[in-house]
């Protein structure tokens, strides 16, 4: 995917790169209704709904910089995303993802729309549309954990329309993306090695990835946005064939290393990563995670601030020799800065370090580590040595700016269908062996022991949750999942985060009031 997306850049920088500042140029305009005749002009539609899935509006910064700190996960500084206190008002990176989502929507249902009037390849053109439905369906899952009622689109918006259209309720805007992702699962390859996909399209959404986000989308459905528990037992359905997929073609499979997930070089081949967004190294086209993520200094290209790091609560709560924490392939035990300083963790420094001088050391709330660093003598030279845990995820070594990092920042992965059907199956059926073998795969994998086969139905709920914790910790699902458990206000308090009922939804954009008479008022409390 991302030489599809590279290429698709190069194309216009090429058309560009050389023209003089404030010259005129007049381009073609290619009427969407003449230019979509042929199943390749389709292929170039649903290439750039990917491509704005990466933008200013989207997943370079606001998409995740919005549930940025909405756990009890991670350490970062009160002015980064909600801060100490949660979303007070509108804040950009709050408002921007309705705009980027109902972007990608309207793009999605222009590559609907024209299918019905290209042609060529039968088969190319039905699995276009169903990678269209599965990117529809993901953002109107993204758009109701976000924003709760909203409006439903599904046919390409044109002028003579009408702006106008009110917002439907919580449950109906499930229904659409479970329906989306459910038509999407129905097309859509089960894998890159033969028939529709080729090893090229690798990126693209596997039927293993529709069903895998449709069991997400379920498991909402019955927690506590909607409490209708039914909904588990299609949860187990759609988690069970993504498994019985895996077992039966070797696709999709977990990573025997966990941190192979988050080397931007290797996420491309990766068979667990069911879908993520795709980034490059082109300007404007990779996320800013690396340089909030990486540790302070490490890189210049990225713009490294190490801004966010691992609560030390939560990494006590890790069991010995959990590969998922592991220092120097999981956390950073010592890095260089700029200016090539030698810093470490403080637990990590070498023998022989000796005390030099102190840091100015700030509190932070319950489970924090402070800021600031000491200094220490070795070898001749001051070292450093800092109270941060930093994760390895999410880090670029090859970034040229901060916008310009190729890691890709992840939607679902295989672990997370695992660990949801583990936790769909209990809540139906209790820790059968089913659950404890779904759980126990993700287990093993972090070097950790299966789970001993005496839990009750309620430790086996405690039990799973907190693996999901462990294995998803600074991937943007820990919010979403205390949301669903209806958790999530007395997590945040016990964190030192206070939040506020109705934080638990974000503001709609002001631009979508200000231009659909259909509504009126924003979401209670902004």
């Amino acid at each position: 995917m991302k030489k599809l997306i590279t290429t698709i850049l190069l194309i216009c920088l090429i058309a560009t790169s050389c023209k003089k500042a404030l010259e005129i140029e007049v381009f073609d305009f290619k009427d969407p209704e003449n230019f979509y005749k042929t199943d390749k002009d389709l292929l170039q539609g649903i290439n750039g709904v990917y491509k704005n899935l990466m933008t200013w509006d989207m997943w370079i910064s606001p998409a995740w910089c919005s549930v940025l700190g909405e756990d009890d996960d991670l350490l970062l500084e009160n002015w980064l995303a909600g801060g100490y206190t949660g979303n007070q008002r509108g804040e950009w990176y709050i408002q921007r993802p309705w705009k980027g989502y109902y972007y990608a929507v309207q793009r999605a249902n222009l590559v609907l729309k024209y299918a019905a009037q290209v042609t060529g390849d039968a088969a190319m053109i039905d699995r276009i549309k169903a990678e269209a439905l599965f990117i529809r369906g993901f953002c109107y899952f993204e758009i109701v954990r976000r924003y709760g009622a909203a409006p439903i689109r599904t046919e390409a918006y044109t002028p003579e329309q009408s702006k106008n259209i009110a917002r439907s309720p919580v449950a109906d805007v499930y229904k659409q993306a479970e329906a989306d992702l459910k038509a999407a699962a129905a097309v859509l390859p089960e894998n890159y090695t033969g028939g529709k996909y080729a090893a090229a399209d690798r990126g693209r959404p596997t039927k293993a990835a529709a069903l895998g986000l449709l069991a997400k989308v379920y498991m909402h459905m019955a927690g506590d946005e909607l409490k209708q528990t039914n909904y588990y037992t299609e949860a187990i359905t759609a988690a069970k064939a993504v498994r019985d997929m895996a077992k039966a073609s070797g696709y999709p499979k977990l990573e025997m290393n966990y941190m192979k997930n988050f080397i931007e070089s290797e996420q491309d081949n990766s068979d667990e990563i069911l879908f993520a967004i795709p980034a490059t190294h082109s300007p404007n086209q990779g996320s800013e995670l690396p340089g909030y993520f990486s540790p302070q200094g490490r890189y210049s290209g990225g713009g490294s601030g190490g801004f966010v790091s691992i609560r030390i609560d939560l990494y006590n709560k890790f069991e010995a020799n959990d590969a998922r924490v592991a220092f120097g392939t999981a956390i950073w035990d010592s890095w260089k800065n700029n200016a090539n300083e030698d810093y470490y963790y403080v637990s990590r420094l070498p023998a022989g370090a000796v005390f030099k001088a102190g840091g100015t050391w700030g509190s932070e709330y319950g489970g924090g580590a402070g800021y600031g660093q000491d200094t220490y003598t070795f070898g001749g030279k001051d070292i450093f040595a800092s109270p941060r845990l930093y994760s390895k995820k999410y880090t670029d070594p090859n970034a040229q700016a901060k916008d310009e990092n190729g890691n890709n920042p992840i939607i679902i992965r295989y672990a997370d269908v695992l660990l949801l059907l583990a936790e769909a199956e209990n809540e139906v059926n209790g820790p059968t062996g089913l659950a404890y073998d779904a759980a126990d795969e993700v287990r093993v994998r972090a070097n950790l022991l299966p789970w001993t086969r005496n839990l009750s139905k309620e430790e086996f709920r405690q039990r799973i949750r907190d693996e999901r914790r462990k294995e998803l910790y600074g991937e943007f699902q820990r919010r979403w999942d205390l949301i669903r458990w209806g958790i999530w206000i007395q997590t945040m308090k016990a964190a030192g985060r206070d939040r506020l009922e109705f934080q638990k939804l974000y503001p709609i954009a002001q631009e979508e009031i200000a231009g659909n008479k259909e509504i009126t008022v924003n979401n209670p409390g902004y």
